[in-house]
This record gives C-alpha cells, structure tokens and sequence, in this order.
C-alpha cells in the first residue's frame, strides 16, 4: 500500500525484485496481484502510484492482477501508468476478491473501457459457496462441478457482454 512504512515497502520490494529477477532468468512469466484495498484506504490513484512505484524499481510484469475498481477514473489512471511505462505489458486481469457477481459485473462495465483489461481469475466468486456446500455433504462431486461450470459460464457472459458493448 503507498501508505506502508518505509521499512515494509522495502521489504516487500526486495521479495519481489527477486522474484522478477527469478522469473526473467528462468524465461518464465510474472502476474504481479496487488491488493491495496486488504491494508488501507484507496481511491482512484492508489493502484497507480504502486504500479509506477513497482516500474521505478525496475519490475515490469508481464501481467497484473489487480482488484475490482469502481469508477472509470481509477481504471483510466491505472491504465495510464501502465501503457506509460510499459509497451510489452500482456495485460491485466481482474481478481475478485469473493465479491457478488453484481459487484464484479459493475466493475466488469466499467473496465471493459480499456483494453489493457484482459479477463478476469475470480476463483472464490466462482467455487467458495459451492465448495462449503460439498465439504458439507449438500452436494454430491457432480453437482459441485455443475455448479462451479454454471457460475464460470454466467461470469463468462458477464465479461462478454460488458466488452461487447464496448467493441
């Protein structure tokens, strides 16, 4: 988070400078997933500022996994600091954080602006409920995958529909 003390900025950014560095001697991909929400208050820049303060350092992932944002200003500042710094970037996903899917589909509307915003890995939206539901013995293997299939499916369309609109 920007409002982290100077002592746990630096030693999250040492563990991540070795990653990257890890990633790119081992020709592998980097997601970098910020969470900024889980530690403090944000607005429309905070994703920002941490996206330009990871490049400064010199980290350039190729992807970014980055919470469900709610206004179109938060999306466009943490595009720009991206495509800004970045022209090989892969892109973006949204992570869900175990929201609604209302609440994800307002987000969805709104990220699918801008093109950088790939998709979505929204994993506890789709499987948490259904998995209490079968370690609970309400439900059988089958219904479990038939049900976390539907959920996809439906996020699915939700992601469809808001970059349609868009194209």
């Amino acid at each position: 988070h920007p409002d982290d003390s100077a002592e746990m900025q630096a030693e999250q950014e040492a563990v991540v400078t070795r990653l990257f560095h890890a990633c790119r001697r081992n020709r592998l991909e980097m997601l970098l997933e910020i969470i900024p929400s889980k530690v403090g208050p944000v607005d429309d820049q905070t994703n920002a500022k941490l996206i330009s303060r990871f490049y400064d350092i010199g980290i350039y992932p190729d992807w970014w996994k980055l919470e469900p944002m709610q206004t179109r200003a938060a999306w466009a500042a943490t595009c720009d600091a991206i495509t800004s710094r970045d022209a090989h970037t892969q892109g973006i996903v949204i992570l869900g954080l175990g929201q609604s899917e209302a609440e994800l589909a307002s987000s969805f509307r709104l990220a699918a602006d801008f093109p950088l915003v790939k998709g979505f890995a929204v994993g506890r939206t789709i499987h948490a409920d259904v998995g209490r539901q079968w370690i609970a013995g309400k439900i059988d293997d089958a219904s479990a995958v038939a049900i976390m299939a539907e959920n996809f499916r439906r996020l699915c369309g939700i992601w469809d529909a808001a970059r349609g609109e868009k194209l």
